[in-house]
């Protein structure tokens, strides 16, 4: 700490009565222990270096992971087109079993024939519109017994 230095020919100023002076002696005491300057830097280089460790080995992981995903990524795609042109295939195969000459063909080598004649069937007006009524509701539980009854003597002559 330094110290301004008064000139020596200059008279030393007394303090004025009420007003408190801010400057005090202070004794001097035995000097602290510091720990040296050195020791400080190297434990924030070591610190720093530590740090700057642990950050790339957190960059290098987040890179494998993410290139492991890409692997999977593409593998997965593989064999989505594998399967889709199988599923392609697989379409123009039942398109080639169900077209009408092959089933026609393959009729005529179990030997069916053709007809002479062929005949469309289209409802009628009349044929259409009759209606079926809906069946009668369930019988009561007496009506039930009975009818029951009446079976089970049938049954029971078999």
């Amino acid at each position: 700490m330094t110290a301004l230095l008064r000139p020596a020919h200059l008279p030393r100023r007394k303090p004025e009565a009420g007003r408190p002076t801010s400057l005090r002696v202070l004794e001097r005491s035995a000097p602290r222990a510091r720990r040296p300057r050195g020791d400080r830097r190297l434990l924030a280089v070591v610190g720093g270096g530590l740090l700057f460790a642990a950050v790339l080995a957190g960059n290098v992981a987040v890179q494998a992971q993410t290139t492991q995903g890409q692997f999977e990524l593409e593998r997965l795609q593989a064999t989505a087109r594998e399967r889709q042109a199988r599923y392609q295939q697989l379409r123009l195969r039942v398109a080639e079993l169900e077209a009408p000459q092959r089933i026609g063909e393959r009729a005529r080598q179990l030997g069916m024939v053709e007809p002479d004649e062929v005949t469309y069937l289209t409802p009628t007006a009349a044929t259409s519109s009759v209606v079926t009524p809906p069946p009668e509701p369930a019988a009561t539980t007496d009506e039930a017994a009975q009818s029951w009854a009446h079976v089970k003597r049938h049954l029971e002559s078999r």
